[in-house]
């Protein structure tokens, strides 16, 4: 393309306002329910929205483990989701660190 097809294709498109949502998804954006997970460990209920109520959770207070990891022997916690599922807590980056109280 030589420049005047060039100015003539650009003058030619139709270019529209660009909104806040373009390139947002609305999964993204739309609020999610807040999910309840329920501690095997404590029998405590706790907020499962983000993956930071879970650490927040078995950082907060000691558990009592349910096994130990095979790459890093720490401990490892189980809970229930939202779905009555049973899940499995561990980082082994936290627990090298020890950053989780166990």
């Amino acid at each position: 393309m030589n420049n005047d097809q060039i100015h003539n294709y650009n003058a030619s498109s139709k270019q529209t306002e660009a909104t806040e949502h373009d390139a947002v998804n609305n999964r993204f954006i739309a609020k999610k329910v807040p999910e309840i997970a329920y501690c095997l460990s404590c029998r405590s209920p706790f907020g499962n929205s983000l993956p930071n109520d879970i650490i927040q959770h078995y950082m907060d207070q000691r558990h009592e483990p349910c096994c130990r990891c095979l790459y890093c022997n720490g401990p490892m916690y189980r809970y229930k989701d939202s779905k009555d599922e049973v899940q499995f807590y561990h980082d082994c980056h936290r627990s090298k660190r020890f950053l989780d109280n166990s």
